[in-house]
């Protein structure tokens, strides 16, 4: 371990000699960000204990999220932490992210990328509750997941976002999709849908490995959902199910450069 400091609050991070390169989980929010993560943790020298938030707590003070620049130089550091005076080691904490990919520089080689994507339907049930958690204005606490995908972006969501959406849905896709034009630009950004890492975990940790270069020195082991960051526990109706459905099945038709597996749910 390592305190890191920054003309700012220190924080703790694991540093390794066997990582030489720091690794990003980016995503939309409740979109598996913490089941990748820990996969990821349990089978490479990568570890979720502690993570790195890369978000304005406890970064705002020496990263500008919205400077290619800034954001170079800090993963630049991340390399070269100085446990004493004659050794210095990369960051081995996975750093999660929200901000959109498009943000970094993905010519220097500095962070390996994960980019983790999940149905809609339940990227919203999970947000509505996570919403609902706080007791702050994270984002708006509606009655129901439509009413939130439907609903302009509002509160502190509102600093993942290059610009204005019309909704929590544009703002869903738009996010995707900014991802994956990034990952045309770049071999050290792979996108993998949630569904594929539920429903075929060990081959789809084994692809990730092997397109990011990354070490495996165990096979993949299916983390502890205890683990997991979950929402406020409240429900919806089946009928409140049906309708979102059909309002995503309208609206994802204003995005056709999502990917075609998300398309092909609607």
């Amino acid at each position: 371990m390592a305190n890191y400091k920054i003309n700012g609050p220190s924080f703790v991070v694991s540093c390794s000699e066997k990582v030489k390169i720091p690794l990003m989980v980016c995503s939309h929010e409740r979109s598996g960000t913490h089941f990748m993560m820990n996969s990821i943790s349990e089978c490479t020298e990568y570890t979720v204990s502690p993570f790195l938030n890369f978000d304005y707590m406890p970064l705002g003070s020496f990263v500008n999220f919205f400077s290619k620049e800034s954001i170079n130089k800090f993963l630049l550091s991340l390399q070269d932490i100085s446990r004493n005076e004659y050794s210095t080691n990369c960051v081995n904490s996975i750093i999660k992210s929200h901000f959109p990919l498009s943000l970094l520089d993905h010519n220097n080689n500095l962070c390996r990328v994960i980019y983790i994507y999940r149905n809609p339907e339940e990227v919203f049930i999970s947000y509505w509750k996570f919403l609902h958690r706080w007791n702050w204005l994270e984002g708006p606490k509606l009655s129901s997941p439509l009413e939130l995908i439907k609903t302009n972006p509002k509160g502190q969501s509102q600093r993942y976002q290059i610009e204005n959406y019309t909704n929590y849905f544009a703002r869903w896709a738009s996010h995707i999709i900014d991802a994956k034009n990034a990952s045309r630009n770049s071999s050290n950004i792979v996108l993998v849908n949630y569904s594929e890492l539920k429903n075929n975990f060990e081959k789809t940790i084994e692809y990730i490995c092997h397109k990011l270069k990354i070490n495996m020195f165990q096979q993949p082991i299916k983390p502890n959902k205890e683990k997991f960051i979950y929402g406020k526990a409240i429900e919806i109706c089946d009928q409140e199910k049906i309708l979102m459905k059909n309002f995503i099945k309208e609206e994802i038709k204003k995005f056709p450069n999502l990917p075609n597996d998300l398309l092909n749910l609607f």
